[in-house]
């Protein structure tokens, strides 16, 4: 269970070291399973693409991207494209069932990314993917979880919601803000419908609700996808800043406590901690910081539970992805970033599971200052690197930012210097 949020700010060109809009996604699986932060590098473009292990005649444009992936899937939970075209999926449950053999929507996913060179063009691309191929697969790192998909989608000018139920779609341009989680939400206000869908609207005398013509409400009950979408709305509408750090803290939201001290129901939060039923976990989360006309900075974890980690940066200007963190490996498959994420969890779930790091004042203070820093080195870097091509500025911003990065590891104890050093 995932949630993905979309926001655009009111500002002036004149406003440096503030974005024009925000993309970001908690992805929300097996609280067992390792999900690290790639790069795929450019390749030859080709007129058929190896999906999922399935070799389809499928556009690949060959556009470098970098995508937070479950270990053992080839496709991602959420990416943004040497475009800025950035994607998040969500599982949804609708009437029609999909298929067992079928496609994940994360495989979807990353061959958009792959192809896409604006918004519009990811939004036309799936749309045309789901009417020709099935969707569906085992999803789930234990046990089965089957399911159809939504999609949030953005660029540096514009952001959809993309819905689907078998080879059915329907997608809408977001104004200014949007969220979407484990539930349909395009409802009469679509914009783009499939030929079928619109035929069926037609003979029954009204525009039609997407949702309620596909919907399955029985798994909301289990999802609470309408509650964790309604908590998002909620805190974008009092988002009045134009803070990657606001923003961020969005994604490390609890919501409202439960009258008790305590967080609110395990599948209500934006930021779920293992424990609950069913067994699922924040275990990564990912943002996107748009700066017009073409860059952005790109903040990721690297492990669980956003609300007691710290999100590093990558910088996307002229079409190439520039890594801030040095520490980490980039590589797709890479060992040494899973057990970055297996260290972080082992260190939460078995030495932090009832202190409630994230209500700890203290705690919080030197989570938000570390975090600070990093914004600040990040924005200089972006700054430098489009005044000049000087690689020992952008060297010495890597090396500031690995300081940071090392201090706040070896402060919680995470890591050691040995561990870092590998």
């Amino acid at each position: 269970m995932c949630d993905t949020l979309y926001c655009s700010c009111d500002r002036t060109p004149a406003s440096p070291g503030f974005a024009d809009s925000f993309f970001g996604k908690n992805s929300d699986r097996n609280p067992q399973e390792p999900q690290a932060l790639c790069i795929v590098p450019r390749r030859e473009a080709s007129r058929e693409s190896s999906i999922g292990g399935r070799l389809l005649p499928v556009e690949d444009a060959g556009l470098s991207f970098a995508m937070s992936k479950p270990s053992w899937i080839w496709g991602g939970e959420m990416g943004i494209n040497e475009r800025g075209v950035a994607i998040g999926n969500e599982a949804v449950f609708s009437r029609s069932r999909p298929r067992k053999d079928g496609i994940l929507g994360m495989d979807i996913l990353r061959a958009a990314l792959a192809s896409s060179a604006s918004a519009k063009a990811a939004v036309d691309f799936i749309c045309s993917f789901v009417e020709k191929y099935e969707q569906g697969g085992n999803g789930a790192y234990k046990g089965s979880l089957i399911y159809n998909n939504s999609f949030l989608i953005s660029d540096f000018s514009e952001a959809y919601l993309l819905e689907t139920a078998g080879h059915r779609w329907a997608w809408r341009r977001l104004e200014r803000r949007g969220a979407i989680s484990n539930a349909y939400c395009i409802e009469d206000d679509w914009e783009g419908l499939d030929a079928q869908t619109r035929v069926e609207f037609e003979a029954s005398g009204g525009k039609g609700s997407f949702k309620a013509h596909f919907e399955s409400r029985f798994y909301l009950h289990f999802t609470k996808g309408e509650q964790r979408r309604a908590l998002s709305l909620s805190l974008l509408d009092k988002f009045d800043s134009a803070s990657i750090a606001d923003f961020l803290d969005i994604l490390r939201s609890h919501g409202p406590e439960d009258g008790q001290g305590g967080r609110r129901a395990h599948m209500e939060n934006l930021c779920i901690h293992a424990g609950g039923w069913p067994a699922t976990a924040t275990t990564a989360s990912f943002a996107v910081e748009y700066r017009n006309p073409e860059s952005a900075i790109i903040w990721f974890t690297g492990t669980p539970y956003p609300c007691v980690s710290l999100y590093k940066p990558l910088l996307l200007a002229d079409g190439r992805f520039m890594p801030l963190w040095n520490d980490y490996d980039y590589a797709e498959g890479s060992e040494k970033s899973r057990a970055y994420w297996e260290k972080h969890r082992s260190w939460i779930e078995a030495g932090h599971p009832e202190t409630r790091l994230e209500t700890d004042p203290e705690f919080t203070a030197r989570l938000r200052n570390a975090q600070e820093a990093l914004v600040q080195i990040a924005d200089k870097a972006l700054l430098e690197n489009a005044g000049s091509r000087d690689k020992a500025i952008f060297t010495v911003m890597a090396q500031e930012t690995r300081a940071v990065v090392s201090g706040w590891n070896k402060d919680c104890g995470i890591l050691n210097q040995e561990h870092e050093n590998k």
